[in-house]
């Protein structure tokens, strides 16, 4: 006798026996608004979830930039959610980017439910407006964070060093737009930079941040200052400097990546017991 499973029960057995990738997992309206989702051929409940955010200033840049790592750290054990947000425009600023972030989380923990892994405590990392982003949605939102690990994040953009960079690079549009100020040193303007800051919003989250001491377009100031905060705070944190390296941190060199993805697999897994 032939007997039709559930596609649900089909789907649940690859799970067990072979990696499976979703792609496309939308969580809002708009064609930004989606994630893909990475799982490892063996999970569970206690399988670390981590949550990836591509960079890309604020303006550009998809999830397809960071597929390659996102496929990394699923082949090194955990279930990884590469997520695409809208880019800042005249109607979309930095809160919207943030909301992005959350709202992809709530989908995660709703579609957690059809595969098995943890409903909530996740792990968030993302690289340069990614890493940003990372912070901003993990030191403002409610819900139960277990680590970060931000790498070349601008974290205090109400810098006069960060204003300098910005103009250099021409990307004066881009900040004014994520945080709906214009790029000029008045208190008014500064304090809506710092409103868009993650060192303004510092948690006590184990936050580990990897930036490369030749990075020209996020200073690794901003790390040092965002570290220093999280020290004085005692927080459980970890600053590892990419010896030469620039603002891709080294993920584009095989020898450089593989000591970056052990150190993300490390912190990880490191603090994915906790109960946040």
């Amino acid at each position: 006798m032939r007997i039709k499973l559930p596609i649900f029960f089909l789907l649940l057995c690859s799970v067990a026996f072979a990696q499976l990738d979703i792609e496309h997992i939308p969580y809002g309206q708009d064609k930004k608004q989606t994630f893909d989702l990475y799982m490892p051929a063996k999970m569970d409940q206690s399988t670390p979830v981590f949550i990836l955010i591509h960079g890309g200033a604020w303006v550009m840049g998809t999830n397809e930039m960071t597929e390659k790592n996102a496929k990394d750290l699923r082949d090194r054990g955990m279930v990884v959610v590469n997520v695409d947000y809208r880019t800042v425009s005249e109607k979309v600023h930095g809160k919207d980017l943030v909301a992005d972030i959350s709202n992809a989380v709530a989908k995660v923990r709703v579609v957690s439910r059809d595969f098995g892994f943890s409903d909530g405590g996740y792990h968030i990392s993302g690289i340069s407006a990614g890493a940003h982003l990372a912070l901003m949605y993990a030191y403002t939102t409610d819900q139960p964070v277990k680590s970060i690990t931000a790498m070349s994040a601008p974290t205090r953009l109400d810098d006069p060093q960060m204003l300098e960079v910005a103009k250099k690079f021409n990307l004066v549009l881009a900040v004014m737009l994520l945080a709906e100020a214009k790029l000029e040193n008045t208190p008014e303007n500064l304090e809506k930079l710092k409103k868009i800051s993650p060192y303004a919003f510092v948690k006590n989250i184990p936050t580990q941040l990897i930036h490369g001491d030749q990075d020209d377009l996020v200073p690794i100031s901003q790390a040092r200052f965002l570290y220093e905060i999280l020290q004085k705070q005692s927080a459980d944190s970890k600053l590892l400097v990419m010896q030469g390296q620039g603002h891709d941190v080294g993920l584009r060199s095989p020898e450089t990546e593989v000591k970056v993805l052990d150190a993300i697999e490390a912190w990880t897994k490191a603090h994915n017991s906790s109960r946040r």
